[in-house]
């Protein structure tokens, strides 16, 4: 294996393993050299990827992303993009480059790890999260308003970074994406990580308050026991139940549930969809699940799908998915979701993606592919 791209792997490897970097499938990493770019697939998980979990790319055939003039159609629009992409591909097999190959071919550094760190998104995801990136990083970062990926997202970046650099006499090492994650680029690995140790010091020395514990123990309910039941779509579905610190800060009632209750990343549409359950409960038993029966119609009739999670009211949060490795997914997600709020709160409250954003992502092609890799 080419030492570049051992390297490669070995720095995916190690922040696809902490899961306070990479939750999921997210994340993506890439190397190049002058004529080509090596990217991890799409759907391939950083923490187990290997030098075939990457796609080489003509450097030369991606220039044509940034001069191309495309469909004003979204849909169309990223499908010719996406052929574009394929059509630059020069290493063998069927794995698809990430969706924001282009994205890495302009930054102007051999390396680039990135990630949806919790402690950095608590600042993404946080009302004040500009401002927040201004006072702690100045302009030794570029801050990119949310924008929906793909297409849109490349060019709003390739303007930033041309303007940040005529500016500063260089390309920037740190690029933060509102509601998305931080993209870290050097030649050098160690200069990465370096960067990286950099970032989330000075957004610990903001953190006011220590974080309840997130430390999650199993719990069980009616609710779980007769999931199977309570809409004729769940007929195949597994659920699991969690409880902890954390989870009933944000369970104790509606308004608390307010808080965590809509995705703030296009990973947490992509692995838990975008709107979640808060099931009050009262009665009997019986009366219980005939409550939580006619809310999940009731969900369902409004959002067109099932809900993947539920939150009970005092007694935790239920994952709902088609197998258990996809249920703890959703449980690994959700829990971010609510680390991210809490801390938020030092950076003015949380912040959630827009209706429109939302729906976006919810129908694109390749995050649908992300989620039919994820479950596979």
């Amino acid at each position: 294996m080419d030492q570049n791209i051992a390297e490669l792997v070995e720095v995916s490897r190690f922040y696809g393993k902490d899961k306070t970097f990479v939750i999921a499938g997210g994340g993506n990493t890439s190397f190049k050299d002058r004529q080509h770019i090596w990217i991890k697939a799409s759907g391939v998980a950083l923490e187990t990827i290997d030098e075939n979990g990457f796609v080489c790319l003509s450097r030369e055939k991606l220039k044509v992303v940034s001069s191309k003039i495309y469909s004003h159609d979204a849909v169309e629009r990223e499908a010719q993009v996406k052929a574009d992409l394929t059509n630059a591909i020069v290493s063998n097999g069927n794995n698809r480059p990430s969706v924001e190959t282009s994205l890495h071919e302009i930054i102007d550094y051999q390396y680039v790890v990135h990630t949806h760190p919790t402690k950095v998104n608590a600042v993404m995801c946080s009302i004040n999260g500009e401002s927040a990136c201004k006072e702690l990083f100045g302009d030794q970062s570029l801050f990119i308003p949310y924008t929906d990926p793909g297409y849109i997202l490349f060019k709003k970046v390739e303007a930033e970074i041309g303007a940040f650099t005529t500016k500063n006499g260089k390309a920037p090492q740190i690029i933060f994406l509102e509601n998305h994650g931080v993209f870290v680029a050097s030649d050098s690995i160690d200069e990465i990580h370096q960067l990286y140790s950099t970032i989330i010091e000075m957004i610990d020395g903001k953190i006011q308050s220590a974080m309840p514990n997130a430390d999650p123990k199993l719990f069980s309910s009616r609710i779980i026991e007769s999931i199977q039941k309570l809409h004729p779509s769940f007929a195949t579905y597994s659920a699991i139940g969690l409880e902890s610190d954390l989870i009933h800060h944000f369970i104790k009632d509606q308004n608390s549930f307010l808080k965590a209750d809509t995705a703030f990343t296009p990973d947490d549409i992509v692995y838990c969809k975008a709107h979640y359950l808060f099931l009050k409960l009262q009665g009997t038993e019986p009366e219980q699940i005939e409550s939580a029966s006619k809310q999940i119609a009731d969900y369902f009739e409004t959002y067109g799908y099932l809900p993947k999670v539920l939150a009970i009211e005092g007694q935790g949060i239920v994952a709902v998915e088609e197998n258990i490795k996809s249920v703890l997914t959703v449980l690994e997600v959700f829990t971010n979701i609510l680390k991210i709020s809490y801390l938020s709160e030092n950076f003015g409250g949380p912040k959630f993606m827009t209706a429109s954003q939302i729906e976006f992502i919810d129908n694109w092609e390749v995050e649908n592919y992300r989620r039919k890799m994820a479950k596979s």
